[in-house]
């Protein structure tokens, strides 16, 4: 059996710990440097992201009543966001957002194009990631200063 080589990690309660993954590099639920899990596809982000839930409401633009469904992220940047969805949505779709972030009293409305929504149990849960669409310079420092808080 061939030995696992361990390195120490940030945990989520301040304390280093042990850890039998060496290649995940996390600091307090943030990836560090843009690290993916699987080393055989390229690094495509241009943003750090946070491993933090936050709740969203989310709809698609180009329905005629805009009916918002919940959920909540998966991680977050200042670049887009991955989140669960209840249905599955085709790539370029464009979602209006609603995002309660720390900073802010109420939520902010944000859209965001949809990359990609893969199925994860059948019919009923689906990754979505979207990439943000024109969104104001606060909301784009707001969760910039999340992902970089120390």
């Amino acid at each position: 059996m061939a030995q696992l080589a361990s390195a120490l990690e940030w945990g989520s309660r301040g304390r280093w710990f042990e850890s039998s993954r060496p290649d995940q590099k996390y600091k307090g639920g943030v990836i560090v440097g843009n690290e993916q899990e699987s080393s055989n596809q390229p690094n495509r982000r241009k943003f750090s992201r946070i491993n933090r839930s936050y709740i969203i409401s989310y709809t698609p633009v180009n329905v005629g009543e805009l009916k918002y469904d919940m959920s909540q992220t998966k991680d977050l940047g200042e670049g887009g966001l991955s989140f669960i969805a209840d249905k599955g949505f085709e790539k370029g779709t464009i979602l209006k957002i609603k995002l309660r972030l720390p900073e802010f009293l109420d939520y902010v409305i944000v859209q965001a194009k949809v990359v990609d929504s893969k199925q994860r149990a059948k019919g009923i849960i689906y990754e979505t990631r979207a990439s943000f669409i024109d969104v104001e310079q606060k909301i784009k420092d707001s969760i910039n200063r999340l992902v970089n808080y120390e």
